[in-house]
């Protein structure tokens, strides 16, 4: 039987499976320089500063994504279907709104 390390231990234990080997820590006064280092050798403040930069650029996916759905569902008010321009049919249906 294979003798499991202590990241392994925490992966299969507490079911981190989606914890990658390694992470991406923002250092510097900007946090502009990345220093990718392996979990196994993080400490709880890379673990922390790498969580949180993680946690910024998914709110930044989300509110991308819920722009896309705003400009969708504004054309598909309008009408617009299949390869019609969505950007013009939601203008449009604002438009119509005034």
């Amino acid at each position: 039987m294979k003798t499991l390390t202590p990241l392994e231990q925490l992966q299969e234990k507490l079911w981190l499976k989606a914890l990658p080997d390694n992470i991406d820590i923002p250092t510097g006064p900007a946090r502009d320089l990345i220093v990718t280092k392996p979990v196994a050798h993080a400490t709880v403040d890379d673990l922390a500063f790498a969580a949180d930069a993680l946690l910024r650029q998914s709110i930044a996916l989300h509110r991308k994504a819920d722009a896309m759905k705003q400009i969708h569902d504004l054309a598909r008010r309008a009408g617009a279907v299949g390869a019609a321009n969505a950007v013009t049919s939601a203008v449009r249906m604002l438009e119509a709104a005034e």
